[in-house]
C-alpha cells in the first residue's frame, strides 16, 4: 500500500478511534503526527477526480471525516472498497456505518469485508448484526453460525456474539437468534449461557431458567450457569428455590465471597429486603471494610425501621473515608430520629454532592424547630439564591417552618411574595391554603383549593385537603365526604386519605366504617393526628381503654401536638 493510503488510514483511525468494533491494524499506528501528514497531503498535487481512482476516494473520505462529514466519508469509502482488495478499506466503511447508524450501507460494507477476508470473525459479527437490524433474521443466524464454525474457540465466539447482541435495541430479535444458535450448538455450554443471559436481560426469567438447565445438562459443573439459574429462579418469582440454589453454590464454593453478595443483590432486586439484609450482614463478616456492602447494609437496616442498628455502618464509612456524603446525610436522619437535633445539624452541615441541597433544607427545618428562625430563613434565602431551579421548594420549606412556629400571618406574606415570583404555582397556592385553614380562614382556603382543582380536577391531594377541611371545620360533611371519596378512588392506599375517609365517616355517624379506615391509616402512619382521630372514634364506640392506650403512645412521640392534646382534654380531662 502506498504512503498516501497509509497516511489516510492513519488519520481515519484518529477520527474514528472510539467507534470501531474490530481491532485496528498496524498501519493505523505507523505515523505519530497525523497533522503533519495532513499538511503533506494538502501540499501535494491532488489526484484527478474520478470514481475509479482509489487515491481520490481515500482523500475525499479523509477530508470529509476531518470536517465531521461522515455521510460523505462513508460514500467515498464505499466506492474505495470496490477499487481494492484490501479488507481494511471495507472495515473502515463498516465502522463509519456503525458510528453514523447507517445500517443498510453498513450491511453492504460488511458484506464486502467478509468477501475479502472470510475468516475475520469481526467482519462476520458486523454483517450478522446489520442483517438483524435490517430485518433479515435468517441471514443473521447464518452469519453467526458461520462465525462459530470458523472460530477456533466456540466459547469465545459465543461470548463475542453475546456481547454484541447485548447492545442491540431489538431485544426480541436478538433473543430469537440466540435461541436458534443454542439449538444448533446444543453441545456448547456457552451457547446456552449467552441465551440465558439475554433472556434474563429481557425480563424472560422463566426462559433463562430453561436455557440454564439445558446448559447444565452439557456442563453440570458450570458455576456460571448454576449462578445464572439461581438468579433467574429468584427473578421469576421462585424466590425460595433460587435462594436454595444459591445456598448450595455457597456451600460448594465456600471461598467465593462474591456468591453471597450476588445472592444479596438479587434478593434486593426481587424486593426481598429482609432476606437481602441478612446476607449483606453475612458478607460483612468476611469483608468488614467493603464500602458498597456497608452502605447497602446500613440503608436496608434504616429502611427496616432500625436507625440505631444502622448507625454503626454509616459511622464505619466515615472512618474509612468512603461514601462519606451519603453517610453524613443518613447519620443526620438517624440523629433526627433520636431527637438529637444538634448532632443532626452537625452531620447535615458536612454533606456535599447530590444530597447537599436536601441536607440544607433539613437544617433549615431543624433550625426553625429550635426557634432559630433568623438562621433558618437566612439559610433558605441562600438556597433560593444558589439554586434558582429549587426556588419554589425553598419557599415551601420556609412556609412549613413558619407554620410549625404558628407564624401564620408571616407565612401568608411569604406565599404572596413567592407567588409574585412564581405566579400560578399550584404548590405554593396549596401551601397558602393549608396556612389559611390554620387561621380558620376557610373561605380563603377553599378559594385556593378550588383554583387548583379547576386546573387539575383529578388532583387527589387538593381533593383530600378540601374535603377534609369541609368535613372537619364546617357542617358541609356530605360535600366534603364526596370530595374525599374521589381522592380515595385515585389513591386508595394513601394513609392521609384513609384518615380523611375515616374522619368523614365519623362526622356522618358511620362509626364502624370510620373505625375500619382509621385503623388502616394508623397502621401505615401512626402519627399524632391519626391517633387523635382513631382514639376519638374508639371513645365514641365505648372502647375507652384502647382509646387511652393509643393516645398515650402518640403522646410519647409527640407530647406537644395541639390536635392530640385538644382531643384528650376535650374527651378525657382526667
Amino acid at each position: 500500500m502506498t504512503r498516501w493510503i497509509m497516511t489516510a488510514l492513519g488519520l481515519m483511525a484518529l477520527v474514528l478511534g472510539g467507534c470501531a468494533t474490530v481491532p485496528e491494524g498496524d498501519a493505523d499506528t505507523a505515523y505519530q503526527d497525523p497533522a503533519e501528514d495532513l499538511r503533506i497531503l494538502e501540499q501535494r498535487e491532488p489526484p484527478v477526480e474520478d470514481d475509479r481512482n482509489l487515491m481520490y476516494q481515500l482523500l475525499v473520505a479523509e477530508f470529509a471525516s476531518v470536517r465531521g462529514q461522515l455521510s460523505a466519508a462513508l460514500e467515498a469509502y464505499l466506492k474505495a472498497m470496490r477499487l481494492t482488495e484490501d479488507p481494511q478499506i471495507a472495515a473502515r466503511a463498516t465502522r463509519i456505518s456503525i458510528y453514523s447508524n447507517q445500517d443498510v450501507k453498513g450491511q453492504d460494507a460488511a458484506a464486502r469485508w467478509v468477501e475479502l477476508d472470510p475468516d475475520d470473525l469481526s467482519a462476520r459479527q458486523a454483517l450478522a448484526v446489520f442483517h438483524l437490524r435490517n430485518g433479515d433474521a435468517d441471514q443473521a443466524r447464518r452469519q453467526f453460525r458461520e462465525l462459530v464454525v470458523r472460530s477456533d474457540d466456540p466459547a469465545a465466539a459465543f461470548a463475542q456474539i453475546g456481547g454484541g447482541l447485548g447492545r442491540e435495541e431489538d431485544a426480541d430479535a436478538s433473543l430469537a437468534v440466540l435461541k436458534s444458535l443454542a439449538e444448533s450448538f446444543s453441545d456448547v455450554p456457552e451457547a446456552h449461557l449467552v441465551y440465558a443471559q439475554a433472556a434474563l436481560r429481557s425480563g424472560e426469567a422463566d426462559v433463562a431458567v430453561t436455557a440454564a438447565d439445558a446448559g447444565l445438562d452439557v456442563a453440570p459443573d458450570s458455576r456460571e450457569l448454576a449462578t445464572l439459574r439461581a438468579q433467574a429462579l429468584i427473578e421469576s418469582g421462585r424466590v425460595d428455590a433460587g435462594r436454595a440454589a444459591f445456598e448450595t453454590l455457597i456451600e460448594r464454593y465456600p471461598g467465593d465471597g462474591e456468591l453471597r453478595l450476588y445472592l444479596a443483590r438479587t434478593l434486593l432486586d426481587a424486593g426481598r429486603e429482609q432476606d437481602a439484609l441478612r446476607h449483606f450482614r453475612q458478607v460483612l463478616v468476611d469483608r468488614p471494610n467493603d464500602a458498597g456492602v456497608l452502605y447497602a447494609t446500613g440503608l436496608l437496616t434504616l429502611d427496616a425501621g432500625h436507625p440505631k442498628e444502622a448507625r454503626p455502618y454509616f459511622l464505619r464509612l466515615v472512618e474509612l473515608g468512603e461514601r462519606t456524603n451519603e453517610a453524613y446525610y443518613f447519620l443526620g436522619q438517624i440523629a433526627e430520629d433520636r431527637a438529637r437535633i444538634e448532632d443532626a445539624l452537625r452531620w447535615y452541615e458536612q454533606v456535599e454532592g447530590d444530597n447537599r441541597l436536601a441536607a440544607k433544607l433539613r437544617r433549615a427545618v431543624l433550625l426553625g424547630d429550635l426557634g432559630r428562625l433568623g438562621a433558618s430563613r437566612t439559610l433558605l434565602e441562600q438556597v433560593r439564591e444558589q439554586h434558582p431551579a429549587e426556588s419554589v421548594r425553598g419557599y415551601l420549606v420556609e412556609g412549613e417552618v413558619l407554620r410549625r412556629n404558628q407564624l401564620y400571618d408571616e407565612a401568608i406574606s411569604l406565599y404572596a411574595d413567592a407567588l409574585e415570583r412564581h405566579p400560578g404555582n399550584t404548590d405554593l397556592i396549596y401551601g397558602r391554603a393549608l396556612t389559611a385553614v390554620l387561621q380558620d380562614n376557610v373561605d380563603s382556603a377553599e378559594r385556593d383549593l378550588r383554583y387548583i382543582l379547576e386546573r387539575d380536577p383529578d388532583n387527589a391531594q387538593a381533593l383530600n385537603a378540601l374535603g377534609y377541611t369541609l368535613v372537619d371545620v364546617t357542617d358541609r360533611h356530605q360535600e366534603g365526604f364526596e370530595l374525599i371519596q374521589r381522592a380515595h378512588s385515585m389513591d386508595p392506599d394513601n394513609a392521609a386519605i384513609l384518615d380523611s375517609m375515616g374522619w368523614a365517616h365519623y362526622r356522618l355517624g358511620n362509626y364502624q366504617e370510620a373505625l375500619t379506615f382509621l385503623r388502616r391509616a394508623h397502621e401505615q402512619m401512626p402519627d399524632a393526628e391519626v391517633s387523635a382521630h382513631l382514639g376519638e372514634v374508639l371513645w365514641a364506640m365505648g372502647e375507652r381503654q384502647e382509646a387511652r392506650r393509643i393516645w398515650r403512645q402518640a403522646l410519647d412521640e409527640a407530647p406537644d401536638d395541639p390536635a392530640l392534646k385538644e382531643t384528650m382534654q376535650r374527651l378525657d380531662p382526667s
